[in-house]
């Protein structure tokens, strides 16, 4: 079979796109049933046994990347899943400790892309030309070269994370009200990138008022995702963004960075709302927004005075002002800006 000739750019979009239709299906099981089984689990084998199932999934994020950037690629089955193992064992998912291999988190997702670009590219250059030892050296050559150079470099790629932590922290040495627009746009801006929001707040020790920030600006980056997707793309699509799952428009984002502009709008809003209601949070908390409550919970305790105000402040903070001035915030980009429409939002999904 002739092998089909890919641009530079579609080769990376092709992973990318694998990426964020990886996330969705890592990440969906624990995001739309994990908190409820976390719930209802207690004294309850079974529900425990489906609790650590859909967490469990989330692990096999980087296989699960690296078999859809085969498939956007059209390789065949056992390559694909030889692209997945590379990815799993290049992305720092799985570690040697104590004698055993363990699990230790979905993995540097920089790392996954890097690894994923150097596996692919070895298939492609060598697809058709090994005959009948495909079957045996493929298997071998792209885990050991492409996993390797991802263990090689993982170390290196984690620095991004460490110095894009370093920015965000020199912002909390500045006014309080200034540092929460800008801890709240910087958060914004990234959440829907292959950083770990996450790792970079327990990184610099995220606390206060500048966790509370970061949450709001997660917030503020799932409402305009979820704003411009409403008309374009499917249910299905728009229940994941709500519940958190933006990292799935990735490639969106990627091609369309005329998105920063209602990503800063909403993220100025959601410091001004951080600010004005002395949202707090830990470094554990940040980066969450309202996914699973984790952002809210965390600032209702750290509330002071009467509980039921407490919660209503905490309603127009994290949901009823954000998603509303978000709508506006489309609309308005709709009207002014000429490349901003609704058709940016679209979700592609791989042809079968």
């Amino acid at each position: 079979m002739a092998q089909e000739k890919v641009s530079v750019k579609q080769f990376l979009m092709n992973v990318l796109n694998a990426v964020g239709i990886g996330v969705v299906v890592a990440l969906a099981p624990n995001a739309l049933l994990g908190e409820l089984l976390k719930f209802l689990k207690e004294g309850n084998v079974v529900l425990e046994t489906l609790f650590q199932m859909v967490v469990l999934v989330q692990f096999f994020m980087p296989f699960i990347i690296g078999v859809l950037a085969a498939y956007h690629f059209k390789f065949n089955g056992a390559v694909a899943t030889t692209i997945g193992v590379s990815a799993q064992l290049g992305s720092g998912a799985v570690q040697f400790k104590d004698g055993v291999f363990q699990l230790v988190g979905i993995g540097d997702i920089i790392n996954v892309i890097l690894v994923l670009l150097i596996a692919c590219l070895i298939y492609y250059l060598l697809q058709g030309k090994l005959g009948s030892f495909e079957l045996i050296t493929i298997p071998i050559l792209i885990p050991i070269v492409s996993g390797g150079i991802g263990l090689i470099t993982l170390p290196y790629v984690a620095k991004v994370t460490q110095g894009l932590g370093n920015i965000i922290n020199t912002f909390t040495e500045l006014n309080p009200l200034i540092m929460s627009i800008l801890i709240c746009i910087a958060f914004a801006l990234l959440m829907v990138t292959p950083i770990s929001l996450v790792a970079i707040a327990a990184a610099i020790g995220l606390t206060g008022l500048g966790s509370g920030a970061a949450n709001l600006g997660i917030v503020a980056a799932c409402v305009t995702f979820l704003f411009g997707s409403l008309r374009i793309n499917s249910v299905g699509v728009n229940v994941m963004l709500f519940s958190g799952a933006t990292k799935m428009m990735i490639p969106v984002y990627f091609k369309h960075l005329i998105i920063m502009v209602p990503l800063i709008i909403n993220g100025i809003i959601g410091g001004l709302l951080a600010y004005f209601a002395n949202i707090q949070g830990t470094p554990m908390s940040a980066g969450f927004g309202y996914v699973g409550l984790v952002g809210p919970i965390n600032a209702y305790n750290r509330m002071g005075g009467d509980p039921t105000m407490n919660i209503i402040i905490l309603l127009f903070v994290f949901l009823i002002i954000p998603f509303t001035c978000a709508f506006f915030v489309h609309q308005i980009c709709k009207k002014l800006i000429k490349p901003y429409s609704d058709e940016i939002y679209k979700f592609e999904l791989p042809e079968s």
